[in-house]
């Protein structure tokens, strides 16, 4: 079953939150940058250069790490080494950033004028960085304020932070649910998500809605 296709004003958002993304990326040094916005309780990244390090903000949204910190504070946190200077209840984020190859981060606040929806830039570099000036990151930060509150891309942000969070929590479902099939069957994770996908197309169902009654079925008391 098809998504519903995203509207002009959510295109052109997605269009200038990875340019300013790219340009930061170039000019700070760094390897990948992404964006978190936080409408009511849900977290989801809305903007990223490499999808490859999506599992590094699911796994700060976990641990609340330092895009999660930085939602509400106007001081940056800068991790020179990532598995050394996090905090002890940022593990998982620190376990997931070293198995991506993440050595060094920085995330920053992003000042939208606005309560009920905050944004974090996140910097990822795969090689370990000497920043003596974390204030450089301040205009990109400044810059996707202005992109993200501007009157045509102000719903659009807060719908893609609403899309992008299911998305979130679709994928972690749908590992739930492989790893069980890999579990019981012995298969890899290539097969298991190809039976799925075959399970989805044979019930009508979307992919996260089969993986969801998998799971469902599974954690049932026996």
């Amino acid at each position: 079953m098809s998504e519903q296709a995203p509207d002009a004003a959510e295109v052109r958002l997605n269009r200038l939150l990875d340019l300013i993304l790219e340009t930061a990326v170039e000019a700070l040094g760094f390897s990948a940058a992404t964006v978190s916005v936080r409408r009511g309780k849900d977290v989801a990244t809305v903007g990223a250069t490499d999808q490859r390090l999506l599992g590094v903000d699911d796994a700060q949204y976990e641990d609340g790490g330092p895009c999660v910190v930085t939602l509400d504070q106007a001081d940056p946190v800068f991790l020179r080494d990532v598995d050394t200077d996090s905090d002890e209840a940022w593990e998982h984020f620190a376990t997931t950033a070293a198995h991506l190859g993440v050595k060094t981060s920085l995330s920053m606040h992003i000042p939208t004028d606005t309560t009920d929806v905050a944004a974090s830039l996140n910097l990822y570099s795969r090689s370990q960085l000497d920043l003596s000036d974390v204030r450089l990151a301040n205009a990109y930060a400044e810059q996707l304020a202005a992109t993200l509150q501007s009157v045509d891309a102000y719903k659009s942000t807060a719908k893609l932070a609403t899309n992008m969070a299911e998305a979130m929590r679709s994928r972690a479902v749908i590992e739930q649910a492989k790893g069980i099939l890999m579990a019981d069957e012995r298969i890899t994770d290539e097969q298991a998500f190809q039976r799925l996908a075959a399970l989805s197309q044979h019930a009508n169902l979307k992919l996260r809605d089969v993986a969801h009654r998998l799971v469902e079925v599974r954690s049932q008391p026996h």
